[in-house]
């Protein structure tokens, strides 16, 4: 009985001896798993840092050793401008070409095209203000400029050549030249048309005409009849035009300024000149010339590329 309850006890101790080992064995090997799991974590962290690390050195690398893509030079320019003139106005288009072969000397050649107004010292604006209340039914009259028998435009087509004095062309950079240039002008005479009374038999009608000798005393209203009722409309005298060729010149500083590589803002102020072969007649009360001098200034925008 004894010997039978001792190898009870013996079995039993021999498999808790055996639960215990297993235990041991299954808690080593997760033990194991999990710190080869963290090895594998680390490895691959210290791995993703050292690629960032690689980059980063290559980048850096790359910054002091590597050059700057080479940018193609500028060549070719167009702008649109308006000018202000002491004698009148003008739009005006410019076609560039930029010559910076010579390092020394670089310059733009440029085409201009310009379609302009000269006005006479000698003309302004008048309104005859007393039609409307003697007249109410009748149309109202525009104002109108006493004396002028002509309004002169000017088709103007030139070449010239813009020398930098100081600056280069750069983004945010503003450049001076000096500008000059010189072309012909196609001058139109187009008639200047009034709103007025003329005589027919025993009374007067109501009429648009342009200055002639026959109707210069009522065009004039030399004897305040109150002939002139006022001016006209543009299109009045467009199909009379004629035509009147001379040449023109101009000189001045321009300034540059570029927002932006391609870009840029400019402004021209000078003086010029357009001389014809004869006479301009545009007033008939007032000395005319076939010189005109002037000084003025410009604004234009426009683009550059290679």
């Amino acid at each position: 009985m004894a010997v039978t309850a001792f190898t009870d006890l013996k079995a039993q101790m021999s498999a808790t001896d055996s639960m215990r080992m297993a235990n041991k064995l299954r808690l080593d090997s997760m033990r194991s798993a999990n710190a080869l799991k963290r090895d594998s974590l680390a490895s691959a962290r210290e791995q993703a840092a050292e690629a960032k690390r690689l980059e980063r050195e290559e980048k850096l690398l790359q910054q002091k050793t590597g050059r700057k893509k080479k940018l193609l030079p500028l060549t070719q320019e167009m702008s649109v401008g308006y000018r202000l003139c002491s004698d009148g106005w003008g739009v005006f288009v410019n076609r560039g070409f930029i010559k910076t072969e010579d390092v020394d000397q670089p310059h733009t050649n440029f085409l201009w095209i310009e379609l302009a107004e000269k006005k006479h010292p000698k003309e302004s604006k008048t309104l005859n203000e007393n039609f409307a209340v003697i007249y109410p039914n009748e149309i109202k009259p525009i104002a109108y400029k006493y004396g002028k028998i002509n309004n002169f435009y000017q088709f103007k087509i030139g070449y010239g050549n813009i020398k930098p004095i100081t600056g280069k062309i750069d983004k945010k950079n503003v450049q001076i030249h000096w500008v000059y240039g010189a072309g012909i002008s196609l001058g139109l005479l187009k008639p200047y048309y009034l709103d007025m009374f003329v005589p027919e038999g025993s009374g007067y009608v109501r009429t648009y005409d342009r200055y002639t000798e026959e109707n210069k005393e009522s065009f004039l209203d030399l004897n305040n009849q109150g002939t002139i009722i006022g001016g006209s409309y543009f299109y009045r005298g467009i199909s009379e035009v004629k035509l009147q060729p001379g040449l023109a010149l101009r000189s001045g500083f321009y300034f540059d300024y570029a927002p932006t590589r391609k870009s840029f803002f400019g402004v021209e102020i000078g003086a010029s000149a357009e001389i014809y072969t004869k006479k301009i007649p545009i007033m008939v009360n007032a000395p005319n010339s076939a010189m005109f001098f002037n000084i003025y200034a410009d604004i234009r925008y426009g683009k550059r590329w290679e």
